[in-house]
């Protein structure tokens, strides 16, 4: 149970005084409840027709993704399969799963409404699950050194704050996060207090790390970077009081160890060693140390905020490498402001301070390998370049580092405005100076408040096909090889939801998956199979001249000289291929779709099957003559 601060026991009594804080607890997280509710109101939260689509109102494919591992789970469980390798998708390679973000906790948590509502529902729960969850667990935390008020505003800003209503358009991962605040607190515990059980508190800090590599290694693996550097840099500074600071978190390190490995020791294999794991980062590093944020970024504001005027906004549109995805790193100049006064004011107080050092530290990592300003590179090397050289460390995206600034800036904030508050409501005289200052506190908490306010609703929209789809497609023989129209890559997830929600009966070719691109580095999209003019003609139909960078070399149209319906038949025969799908609707139907439906008619004839009101066609391969 988290320590309480120190406050007078009220007269009538401790019993009253618990009922009292069991009351205020329970109404916090209701309200928490119910403000993730609202957040995406009138989207009930067991939807399952609706997703995020993100600022622009376009979804780009990391909610269906996330659908789609929502669902493996399950299925993999309860057919006594590899949770972490699979060839129903991206066929016949198959993919190692540990290689993204397989969210292998979540996906069994959710496991009974997955079962129930399906895969769509289950993502839905979570995601308001995550923003609920997530300032419960910082309220609790920050009951252990602020009183309720402050540690209910604490919640609201880590559960709700800038950098979960970006990251919450298109990352789930990323955004379920009530487990390092907890992390946090049990360091905080064994560094500056005496716990009575050091092997009790060792293992939760173990089961805690455990859970979170199920969910994003990632992050564990930031939080576990900025927690070393502040605690190296207090070792540097007390020297001294090395053996006072450490000895107990020493002791507890062992039962740590041992529960961490066992919740993660397999996931970690998979990643690492198993068969399909990849070498190299997930993207060339290059590119994701592109993605970091600026030197402005908690200054300016983005268009997810309730305020945000123009100029700023397209400002902020430069920073992140114009990746608004993950340009969450915004905090408000009014919140920096504070977080300093607090930070210097409070600055004898062992949490406060270390928390001031952490969020410094994980901002200057979330700044990436160089400095950038304005949405200029600098030529200034920045540490962040020792991570990029570190083969465990070069997956990291450093703009996602704003979570932990946003983390520790919030403690030192709330503890700072707790004791703030404390002394305003003293009754004894103040100088114009002390009164002059209080005004301006409390002014800067209220500009505050209005600066970090999002704008709500969240973008939702209905999924792009109609339920006559389902019915369509089950006509697909279970364990059928498909090739669908569009082939399933990072912006077209469509098939991947349509097989989830079939409880994985066929195999797709194809898949927004991580797969090793070349011999240094992965690729989010699958590697092309023989002949590869299928597959290519298909990409061009659907992406035209918008195949990203790096997988454009990969992505070229197809030599013009080969015949590509000749070429289709030997894949169908080569690939086994027992159903050819094509969807003409959604916001992603193709730049070209007649292309690849004059193609699919020349060589199969008049489709097998047509449904989803004439946008959805179906090939049965076996019933028909594949002609070139």
């Amino acid at each position: 149970m988290l320590a309480r601060p120190d406050v007078s026991i009220p007269a009538n009594g401790p019993w009253r005084h618990f009922r009292f804080a069991r009351f205020v607890s329970i109404t916090a997280v209701v309200i928490y409840v119910l403000l993730a509710v609202g957040l995406f109101w009138p989207r009930v939260p067991w939807s399952s027709d609706t997703l995020p689509t993100g600022i622009d109102g376009r979804g780009f494919g990391d909610p269906q993704q996330m659908v789609w591992f929502l669902a493996w789970i399950p299925y993999a469980l309860g057919h006594g399969l590899n949770v972490f390798h699979t060839n129903v998708l991206d066929f016949p390679h198959g993919v190692n799963l540990a290689n993204t973000t397989s969210v292998p906790l979540l996906g069994l948590l959710a496991s009974p409404i997955t079962l129930s509502l399906g895969p769509v529902a289950a993502f839905n729960v979570l995601l308001r699950l995550a923003f609920a969850s997530s300032a419960a667990s910082m309220f609790f935390v920050l009951r252990s050194w602020c009183r309720w008020p402050m540690a209910f505003v604490g919640g609201l800003l880590y559960g709700f704050g800038p950098y979960m209503i970006v990251e919450g358009a298109n990352h789930l991962d990323l955004i379920f996060v009530p487990l390092p605040p907890l992390i946090v607190w049990c360091v905080y515990r064994l560094l500056f207090t005496q716990p009575p059980s050091v092997a009790r508190l060792g293992l939760l800090l173990g089961g805690l790390c455990g859970a979170q590599a199920l969910i994003d290694p990632e992050l564990l693996a930031m939080l576990v970077i900025v927690v070393i550097t502040g605690l190296l840099g207090r070792a540097l500074v007390q020297v001294t009081r090395l053996k006072e600071n450490f000895e107990t978190l020493a002791r507890a390190a062992p039962w740590a160890l041992a529960l961490f490995i066992a919740m993660s020791g397999y996931y970690a294999w998979a990643l690492l060693i198993a068969r399909g794991h990849l070498i190299g980062p997930v993207y060339p590093a290059s590119l994701l140390q592109q993605n970091r944020s600026d030197l402005l970024n908690p200054l300016v504001p983005t268009t997810f905020q309730f305020i945000a005027p123009l100029g700023l906004a397209t400002t902020a549109y430069r920073f992140v490498a114009g990746n608004i995805t993950d340009n969450a790193g915004y905090l408000s100049a009014s919140f920096v402001v504070l977080f300093f006064y607090f930070a210097f004011a409070r600055r004898k107080d062992k949490v406060v301070i270390f928390s001031a050092s952490a969020a410094f530290i994980a901002f200057v990592f979330s700044l990436g390998s160089s400095l950038e300003l304005d949405g200029h590179s600098t030529s200034v090397p920045l540490p962040a370049t020792v991570l990029t050289r570190v083969s465990l460390f070069r997956n990291f995206v450093p703009a996602r580092f704003a979570l932990f600034v946003a983390l520790f800036a919030i403690i030192v904030v709330c503890i700072g405005l707790d004791k703030f508050f404390v002394k305003l409501f003293e009754s004894h005289p103040l100088s114009l100076y002390a009164r002059l200052r209080d005004m301006s506190v409390v002014a800067l908490i209220l500009v505050t408040a209005a600066l970090m306010f999002p704008l709500v609703p969240a973008s939702t929209s209905t999924l792009p096909w109609s339920k006559g789809a389902a019915a369509t497609l089950a006509v697909i023989p279970s364990g059928t090889v498909v090739l669908n129209y569009p082939l399933p890559l990072a912006q077209w997830t469509e098939a991947m939801v349509w097989q989830a929600e079939d409880e994985m009966r066929f195999r797709l070719i194809g898949g927004y998956i991580t797969n090793q691109a070349s011999a240094t580095y992965g690729s989010s999209n699958p590697v092309l199979i023989s002949p590869k003019a299928v597959e290519q003609t298909i990409i061009q139909a659907q992406a035209g001249a918008n195949v990203r960078a790096p997988y454009a070399p990969y992505y070229k149209p197809p030599n013009p000289r080969v015949n590509v319906r000749a070429a289709l038949c030997k894949f169908i025969a080569a690939q086994h291929v027992g159903a050819v799908v094509f969807w003409k609707g959604g916001p992603y139907g193709g730049v070209k779709p007649s292309t690849i439906l004059r193609l699919f008619s020349a060589d199969l004839g008049e489709p097998t099957h047509t449904g989803a009101h004439g946008t959805l066609l179906v090939w049965i391969t076996s019933e028909s003559h594949c002609s070139p």
